[in-house]
């Protein structure tokens, strides 16, 4: 169950992320009437960002023995 819990955490952060640099992205340029160049970078951040974020949740989890408890779920 907790590797369950811990896998959709790093969806959901995965997902807001992205979501959020989009967001950002289109929010600036909006404010500066500039048209894809915030979205694109915003899209950029949020894909680096969900990505070591990403690999910072995971890590733990590839690399720790499965526990008993773990293997019976």
């Amino acid at each position: 169950m907790y590797v369950a819990v811990r896998l959709l955490g790093l969806g959901w952060y995965v997902i807001v992320c992205i979501v959020g640099g989009v967001l950002g992205g289109v929010w600036v340029d909006n404010r500066l009437g500039v048209t894809p160049l915030f979205t694109l970078m915003g899209v950029g951040l949020g894909l680096i960002v969900a990505a070591w974020g990403a690999y910072r949740l995971a890590a733990p989890l590839l690399t720790a023995p499965p526990t008993r408890k773990d293997n019976e779920e």
